[in-house]
């Protein structure tokens, strides 16, 4: 019996319920930077909503944060919520009034944020875990950005 082609999966985006769109109009975001092999990623979670978004950074420039905060916020906006406040660590704090209409809300030195300091856990421990049930020994070079 000869092999059949699969069908192509459909990638299109799920509409979401207007119900959860009007009770999360405002968005609270908390961000960090997670360090996996010494390469930056900044990650966002919505508090409400609990959305994971992660982006790798270039550096941890101003410019290169701004960016970053900016992609993620446009990814809340195109499906039309917006985010009103961000709370982050002391290093976002050049950041201040270049992300458009976002709030920051930048912690004492002492200080974190629980939610995003136990998302990055979950995030590392998840990958940890795909890692021990891979045939190979470790990564490839080009896979942790690629």
């Amino acid at each position: 019996m000869a092999r059949q082609t699969p069908e192509h999966v459909d990638i299109g985006l799920v509409e979401i319920p207007p119900e959860i769109i009007t009770c999360n109009l405002d968005v609270i975001v908390i961000g960090d930077l997670m360090f996996v092999n010494r390469l930056p990623f900044l990650v966002l979670i919505s508090r409400n909503i609990t959305l994971i978004t992660v982006t790798y950074m270039p550096s941890q420039t101003t410019a290169d944060l701004n960016k970053g905060m900016k992609q993620i916020v446009s990814v809340y906006q195109r499906r039309g919520l917006t985010v009103t406040t961000a709370m982050v660590d002391n290093q976002f704090n050049p950041l201040r009034g270049l992300v458009g209409d976002v709030d920051l809300n930048v912690t004492a030195a002492a200080e974190h944020a629980p939610e995003v300091e136990r998302c990055i856990r979950m995030i590392k421990e998840r990958v940890q875990a795909q890692k021990c049930h891979m045939p190979l020994l470790g990564f490839p070079h080009g896979w942790l950005l690629g």
